[in-house]
């Protein structure tokens, strides 16, 4: 619920990417943060995103 002042406040200082964290989504601040040029990012997390192209499956591994 703080996300849509948070990209009110992004658009305000110039930010060029409005990020929100796992379990961070907003609709409506994301269609503001789109309006107004930004990329937006939801829902992730930066050090899983970083790290995924090197992720390889290990099928071995038991459960």
């Amino acid at each position: 619920e703080e996300l849509y002042g948070i990209a009110q406040e992004a658009i305000d200082i110039g930010a060029k990417v409005l990020w929100g964290q796992i379990g961070v989504y907003d609709d409506d601040a994301a269609k503001l943060a789109e309006d107004a040029g930004l990329r937006v990012v939801m829902d992730r997390c930066p050090k899983i995103e970083l790290f995924r192209p090197f992720w390889r499956p290990r099928l071995d591994l038991t459960i």
